[in-house]
């Protein structure tokens, strides 16, 4: 049904309800809610790459601490 959204699912799509997402469940791939789905998998993945670079940001600010402590990752 949505062949570019399912690596690693084994081609099981399970529709996650989250907050704020108005219907209780968008209907299983068939019914109306598919598109439903989809944009809830965009919202995740685009919050994930926010989280994503965020720790990234985190992790040099910690190596840039290290540094001017004397601390070495070795």
């Amino acid at each position: 049904m949505y062949p570019y959204r399912q690596q690693g699912t084994g081609g099981i799509l399970i529709p996650i309800p989250l907050p704020g997402g108005g219907q209780q469940y968008p209907g299983y791939p068939g019914g109306g809610g598919g598109g439903g789905f989809n944009d809830r998998l965009d919202r995740l993945e685009r919050q994930f790459q926010r989280l994503d670079r965020r720790v990234d940001r985190l992790e040099r600010q910690v190596e840039r601490l290290e540094r001017q402590l004397g601390y070495y990752n070795q």
